[in-house]
């Protein structure tokens, strides 16, 4: 018995000690070999992560990403102004359109790579011919900037294409007189070069006239700082509002920019504004996404007829790392810094520096316009930036949500018919296969079906899976969205013209959702980030203090009151209630479970049907004694005859919060869901510590010499039949 108590004071000290390691560290990240990484990080106390109504979080809103795009590709690298500055003066048609822009989007912007300036045209003592070649050299290098100049500057200066090579030669004439005297005034005519490079006498003269001008072409290049190198691209993707059919617009576009530069590919598609059904899809993969135990409690709805509303709980705030280039950062460029992210838009912003040109930037959550307009302000005025980095609480759920809805079908192997083990194999069918899903009543029997309509690739593929499978109750076909299996139905029929039925004694809900997933899955709504920003605590910090304190106050009275009626049994109860308070807060972190008001209230109406178990012990210790037990013995007996009454109490309890917890996933009751799952975690670490942790600290203090002193032990007065009788002598 001993022994057995030996071994559960170690298990329950490594329990203790692992929670309180789980509370005691903020921030947790294990990667252990075989094993899912666990990184935990919370921002309320003891690094617990709070929920909308006690700490804010970030707030998303994302639109339907419709209209007409126009994907193109150009032959050469083509100026970013060139073809901003075209599309800006265009006009489309006898009405003369202007196209709506809504996004334009290079997919590989870079600068030009800058052209090497000539070389010194000559030295001293170099002969009139060798400032002709120069002249000459110079001549074909203007020449070649000008035929590489952006279309929309040599439209300018020649018109239509058939000039360019008249604005060509005028550039070499130009670049001949910028030879200046190199070639013709230095010089004169070729004859007279010729003999002057052959006098002795007048080559002084004539070289220094070269030089001149040699030195006249050389200067202004040694003088002057190179331009900046110019943003070019080849790919760029132009998004505009939903264009009709015979829209002038759709075609006049290629016409525009093919005068900036000659365009390799073209293409333009149209995605129309999303049906209800799509929207509701679409609400579900980002639930999926972002909730995916069903713990992080965000609030995501949609608004109008093509947005989405996301509040995620403690996601909130941006961090800004920035390096300056050039010279070393100065008091006067942090208060520089300061006032460009302000004048940005830049809200509750600190700055420390953590380098000699280095400083980071912790402020509330910034978009993508105020990021943008923070380096335009630095980079005027610190200057070059190495660095400029912006990094959110919620990137990460951003990732997600952006990411396209993945449909895939794939064919499951079980062992046995209940397929308990099985094994899944690509097929390569996915929601690009499918063109329709849609809920419809079983015409042959009773409830719905979901059916199914997949375009000639995907009936090729399911034909032969169906083929192959029909009749074999081990094979099935693997329905998976995001990774996460929907439906694993096996196969009635060999199925030839792409058009199936899948039935499973589904309710009408049951089919709807189901097609709505697998619709999501096939024609998938982009979204774009519209509005990126804070929220606010719905219910203030003011709450949370108070729920805290109460929760305190609460727990104090209960250990107050137990210590004082049941005595040294009431120590064992305090130490197990507080034991079990830290297991339930380091489950709740571990999990993790973002806390909101209502989980909050479950843990506190946990607490107290923890106490309830240990009175139950308590007052059946109490009845023992009082017919003459000793201690141990009346222990025993106690926890046999409570636990019964424990074990229905706290079951009963679970069932109740999983029928809570059930309906809250339907009904959308985060308060419901909320209490539901405290309190279930409660309970069920209440039974460990009042059958487990309260009995073995009896049965250690009842080793430890305190057996014969019952009346530590009952607030009642012993009969004189139960109380011990005294050592050292007979009477």
């Amino acid at each position: 018995m001993r022994s057995r108590s030996i071994r559960l004071s170690i298990v329950i000290v490594v329990i203790l000690g692992l929670a309180l390691a789980a509370l005691g560290f903020r921030t947790i990240n294990i990667d252990l070999p075989g094993f899912p990484a666990l990184t935990r990080d919370g921002e309320g106390p003891l690094g617990l992560k709070l929920g909308l109504d006690l700490r804010g979080g970030g707030h998303l809103v994302y639109q339907a990403d419709t209209g007409t795009r126009f994907d193109l590709t150009f032959a050469e690298d083509t100026p970013l102004s060139a073809v901003e500055e075209a599309l800006n003066n265009a006009t489309f048609g006898p009405d003369e359109l202007t196209l709506e822009i809504e996004q334009l989007i290079p997919r590989d912007l870079r600068f030009a790579a800058a052209e090497p300036l000539p070389p010194p045209s000559g030295e001293a003592g170099d002969t009139a011919d060798d400032a002709a070649e120069s002249g000459d050299d110079a001549a074909g290098d203007t020449a070649d900037d000008a035929a590489d100049a952006p279309v929309s500057e040599a439209d300018d200066a020649a018109g239509d294409d058939p000039a360019a090579g008249d604005s060509g030669d005028d550039a070499v004439s130009e670049a001949d007189d910028v030879a200046g005297d190199t070639g013709d005034a230095a010089a004169g005519d070729d004859p007279d070069v010729g003999d002057t490079g052959g006098e002795a006498d007048g080559s002084e003269t004539d070289t220094a006239a070269g030089d001149t001008g040699a030195e006249d072409e050389v200067t202004p290049q040694e003088d002057e700082a190179p331009p900046p190198p110019e943003l070019v691209f080849t790919r760029v993707q132009i998004r505009t509002t939903l264009l009709s059919s015979d829209d002038p617009r759709r075609t006049g576009l290629r016409e525009t920019l093919n005068a900036v530069a000659p365009i390799s590919f073209y293409q333009v598609s149209d995605i129309p504004p999303p049906t209800p059904q799509q929207m509701e899809g679409v609400l579900d993969n980002i639930t999926r996404r972002v909730n995916r135990f069903g713990t992080e409690e965000p609030i995501i709805q949609t608004f109008g007829e093509d947005r989405v509303i996301v509040q995620l709980p403690g996601a909130s705030g941006s961090s800004t790392n920035i390096v300056v280039g050039d010279s070393a950062a100065t008091p006067e460029d942090e208060a520089t810094l300061r006032q460009a992210l302000e004048r940005a838009g830049y809200r509750n912003f600190t700055v420390s520096g953590y380098g000699p040109r280095s400083f980071r930037v912790a402020s509330d959550t910034v978009g993508g316009e105020v990021q943008a307009a923070a380096r335009a302000n630095l980079t005027e005025d610190l200057g070059s930036l190495d660095v400029f980095e912006v990094t959110s609480g919620i990137d990460e759920a951003k990732a997600l949500i952006g990411q396209t809805a993945l449909l895939e079908f794939k064919e499951r192997t079980c062992q046995t018919e209940a397929c308990i083990e099985f094994t899944d194999a690509d097929l390569g069918l996915t929601g690009d296969d499918l063109s329709r899903a849609e809920a419809a009543a079983d015409q042959v029997g009773v409830g719905w079906v979901i059916n199914l309509q997949f375009n000639d690739r995907g009936t090729d593929i399911f034909d032969d899976l169906t083929q192959r499978i029909v009749g074999d109750r081990t094979k099935r076909i693997a329905i998976f969205m995001d990774d996460q299996l929907l439906l694993a139905p096996v196969s009635n029929a060999w199925i030839r013209d792409g058009r199936t039925e899948i039935s499973g004694d589904f309710s009408r809900e049951e089919a709807q959702t189901l097609a709505i997933q697998l619709e999501s899955g096939r024609l998938q709504v982009p979204l774009r980030l519209i509005q990126e920003s804070d929220v606010d605590a719905l219910l203030g910090s003011e709450s949370l203090r108070n729920s805290l304190l109460a929760g305190l106050v609460g727990l104090g009275l209960v250990l107050l009151f137990m210590v004082a009626y049941y005595r040294a049994a009431g120590l064992v109860a305090a130490a197990a209630l507080v034991f079990y308070a830290v297991i339930v807060l380091a489950a709740f972190k571990l999990i993790p479970i973002t806390l909101e008001l209502a989980h909050i209230g479950g843990f506190i109406l946990s607490i107290g049907m923890a106490v309830d178990a240990n009175i139950l012990i308590f007052e059946r210790m109490k009845e023992e004694v009082r017919i003459g037990r000793t201690l141990s013995s009346s222990m025993e007996v106690g926890f046999s005859r409570a636990w019964p009454a424990i074990r229905d109490s706290n079951i009963s309890t679970m069932l109740t919060c999983l029928v809570l917890l059930w309906f809250g996933d339907r009904l959308g009751g985060g308060l419901v869901t909320g209490v539901a799952i405290s309190l279930f975690i409660g309970v069920a670490a209440s039974m460990f510590t009042a059958v487990v942790v309260s009995r073995n600290l009896l049965q250690l203090l009842a080793w430890a010499g305190l057996g014969g002193r019952l009346n530590l032990f009952t607030p009642e007065a012993l009969p004189r039949a139960a109380q011990p009788e005294p050592t050292g002598g007979r009477r």
